[in-house]
């Protein structure tokens, strides 16, 4: 059910039965008790218990601290041999290790029921926001609002997400007004993609497709076309083999009705100074979210970063380095004061996790489940982990940790120094699940890159990223169900990621939640491009801007008791649409 997935929460039927506590500590409402079924089964699979958060190769991190490197590699050996070449799940070599698990306290978890016009809006709310949104949550939204809620789209609804105004037009046939959402469009009916790029790929794919839309053309207008028509000059060539008459007219008719490109100022914050009169415009039509890109830019240049890594629509990375512009100093706090004006949260409270920093959110593709790409988690010690299945595209993930120190992972070392930095063993085979921890103590004092590899799978593999606080070594577990932060699942966009960095602040550490395609930083060696990444990594988060200071300073009340918040932002009541709400106008 889509509506647990996005919301934790289902369709309102009334009732006179009491709420449903399970034994896992999930209160079920009694206007959700139609469907309890699903919920416990959707639940019972979305998250790990103790046991499964400890399907590593080694059980104890003491044996890891303990011994040498020549007794770790003849395990490692055994298990290789076992399972390359081997087709028996049984004949699966793992250390016979003791495992003992702490009981797990039971994290009460209401699930709601909503009536069917607060879940409508919810959905509304998503697409109106202006936020970027993934894919998946688009397509979870639309199929929530028509084949759950028997929604009717109007054309009325003032969706600002571009993906679901063209999806909307292509399977509810609700066509765009706007001349570039139509022309996107366009394109995605012709190539499946609705990004408006002139690459050779695009066009290429333009003129191999068998869409003819001279008719639709026709219909929204060729005058209006005509506007764009130089812009995207090469898009619309390419249609000439399929309706040469409309591509001629609207060539004609661009020599008079050209529109120039007008610039968006938020655009180049970081190297041109706003001003109130002539940018006034672009401020009151931008959404809170492009807002808040302009913010952190501006913050980051503030903080000195030089080094950059850009993070682009297909989930990977490139790393550049740029000079810094005066105008960003000037940029931040004029933006600051109008966005104080703009979100006036006076009187509101919010409730945020201890030993969390959540990162100011600018856009739901660069969330990691429903958390804020960048927000981090503190701990003394840390345990992070990526978790797999084979069934979910992947038989084999390597996790490894890269400082200036070295490599930490499967095929180098598997501590480093004294133990503050130690990794769990390598697992190549996981049937029934498996798990790769890493572990980082006080006493790393370098940034150092978490990374995941595919050895063996699919490169749009899914995965779980595991964290939480560390424990003493002593202990016959790698992770306490108690102190997890965090267990979420992520599809991979290519074989290599940067799951994070972990980052030593004041005697403790922190681990910043990332998440993205290594791209060309590829991070299997201290390479000048490896180095370069860290740099850049560092440099942007290792002091961004954060929620916390942003609700602050637009006049919220940060409380300790989440019975007193208006906002209860806590890890495990997250969801899609939390962030997004507090800034709705």
């Amino acid at each position: 059910m889509k509506t647990l997935k996005l919301f934790n929460s289902v369709v309102l039927k009334e009732t006179d039965e009491k709420p449903f506590i399970s034994e896992q500590g999930f209160i079920i409402e009694p206007g959700a008790l139609w469907a309890k079924k699903e919920i416990l089964n959707f639940y019972k699979n979305e998250k790990l218990d103790g046991y499964g958060l400890n399907k590593t190769f080694h059980k104890s991190w003491k044996t890891i601290f303990s011994s040498s490197r020549t007794d770790l590699l003849i395990e490692q050996i055994r298990h290789y041999i076992s399972t390359y070449g081997s087709e028996f799940e049984d004949e699966i070599y793992i250390p016979n290790e003791v495992l003992e698990i702490p009981n797990t306290k039971v994290v009460f978890k209401v699930v709601k029921s909503y009536p069917k016009e607060v879940i409508i809006e919810k959905c509304l709310q998503l697409l109106q926001s202006g936020i970027a949104l993934k894919e998946e949550t688009i397509n979870d939204v639309l199929s929530i609002l028509v084949d759950e809620l028997d929604y009717k789209f109007t054309g009325n609804e003032n969706i600002k997400n571009k993906e679901a105004v063209i999806k909307i037009a292509d399977m509810y046939g609700i066509i765009p007004n706007d001349i570039l959402e139509f022309f996107r469009f366009i394109i995605y009916r012709t190539t499946g993609e609705s990004l408006l790029i002139k690459s050779k790929e695009v066009i290429e794919a333009i003129k191999a497709s068998n869409y003819n839309p001279a008719i639709q053309f026709e219909k929204f207008g060729l005058e209006k076309l005509a506007e764009i028509f130089n812009r995207f000059k090469p898009l619309f060539l390419a249609f000439k083999t399929k309706c040469p008459k409309a591509i001629n007219k609207i060539a004609k008719l661009s020599k008079v009705h050209h529109k120039p490109l007008v610039s968006n100022p938020l655009n180049y914050v970081t190297s041109i100074i706003l001003n109130q009169e002539d940018d006034l415009h672009w401020l009151n039509n931008a959404t809170s979210f492009a807002l808040f890109r302009a913010i952190s830019a501006c913050h980051s240049r503030i903080q000195g970063q030089y080094a950059f890594a850009y993070r682009i629509r297909n989930g990977k990375s490139f790393i550049k380095t740029n000079k810094v512009s005066g105008a960003a100093w000037s940029n931040y706090e004029f933006l600051i004061n109008y966005c104080k004006q703009r979100f006036t949260l006076n009187g509101k409270r919010f409730f945020l996790p201890p030993d969390v920093e959540y990162a100011l959110p600018t856009s739901e593709k660069m969330f990691v489940g429903n958390i804020p790409t960048g927000s981090k988690f503190f701990g003394e010690t840390l345990a992070i982990g990526v978790y797999w299945e084979n069934q979910w595209g992947a038989h084999d993930i390597d996790l490894s940790g890269l400082n200036i120190g070295g490599k930490v992972g499967w095929n180098s070392e598997y501590k480093q120094g004294n133990g503050e930095l130690m990794y769990s063993g390598d697992i190549t085979d996981a049937p029934n699940g498996a798990v790769e921890y890493l572990y980082a103590k006080n006493g790393l004092n370098e940034p150092t890159l978490i990374n995941s590899n595919v050895y063996s799978g699919q490169g749009n593999c899914e995965y779980k990223i595991v964290a939480g606080k560390g424990d003493q070594i002593d202990y016959n577990f790698m992770m306490n169900p108690n102190h997890l932060f965090l267990e979420t699942k992520c599809q991979s966009v290519q074989n290599q990621t940067i799951l994070g960095i972990l980052i030593p602040v004041n005697n403790r550490q922190s681990f910043v939640i990332l998440n993205f395609g290594a791209g060309q930083c590829r991070v299997s060696g201290n390479s000048e491009i490896t180095i370069t990444a860290t740099k850049a990594l560092f440099q942007q988060w290792s002091n961004p801007i954060s929620l916390r200071e942003v609700l602050i300073a637009f006049g919220g009340e940060i409380v300790n008791e989440k019975e007193n918040a208006d906002y209860n932002l806590s890890l495990d009541n997250l969801q899609k649409d939390s962030f997004i709400k507090i800034f709705k106008q």
